[in-house]
């Protein structure tokens, strides 16, 4: 389950940061939206399965790790996104009149 939450958080930071490359030409704010919504999703997913799990509740905070692995895997992601990044070619569009 943690790996599916991985995969679709790669696939909507990259696509978000390839329109926000292509959009304003600047590939440091496409890794910058990239890092927010990995950041965004992971925490947001690990916080939700870490509030429904039963052995949170029974054996407490300090015994249970599982989760953790979406908050270690962001810079990951956002390695990954920024390589992607490097292969895309930016270019502005523009509307012609």
């Amino acid at each position: 389950m943690n790996s599916f939450i991985m995969l679709l958080s790669l696939l909507a930071s990259t696509i978000a940061s390839v329109l926000v490359l292509k959009k304003r030409n600047n590939k440091w704010l496409g890794l910058i939206s990239a890092f927010c919504i990995n950041t965004l999703i992971l925490v947001v997913t690990m916080w939700v399965l870490y509030s429904f799990d039963e052995e949170v509740r029974v054996f407490g905070y300090g015994y249970h790790f599982s989760h953790f692995v979406l908050i270690q895997s962001i810079p990951i992601i956002t390695l990954i996104n920024f390589l992607i990044l490097k292969f895309v070619k930016s270019r502005r569009i523009t509307i012609k009149d």
